[in-house]
């Protein structure tokens, strides 16, 4: 019965991916268009910008000094989440590639 199961999803799963009919790309938005002050504020002035690596490091070195306090969880969310403020820009713009 469970490999049935799992032969079912696993058929399910390759319809819907070979079923997709069109890629809608996320880009950033260029000057002039919806949404360009909120993007150029936020992410070019703030992730991007001095505000960003410093966030982005002291997160990192927050998450290495809870490691060292064997905290993995914490640890490891730390780093994650630091990794991801100084990547933010790539991030973005990767997602065209998924969306």
């Amino acid at each position: 019965m469970h490999k049935r199961k799992m032969l079912l999803m696993t058929l399910v799963a390759m319809i819907v991916t070979l079923a997709a009919s069109q890629a809608m790309a996320l880009v950033a938005p260029v000057a002039g268009s919806f949404g360009f002050e909120a993007y150029d504020f936020f992410i070019n002035n703030i992730l991007k910008g001095p505000f960003g690596a410093i966030a982005g490091v002291l997160s990192i070195i927050a998450g290495v000094v809870v490691m060292i306090q064997q905290k993995m969880v914490p640890a490891v969310l730390c780093i994650l989440g630091g990794v991801l403020v100084i990547n933010s820009d790539k991030i973005v713009t990767s997602l065209g590639m998924i969306i």
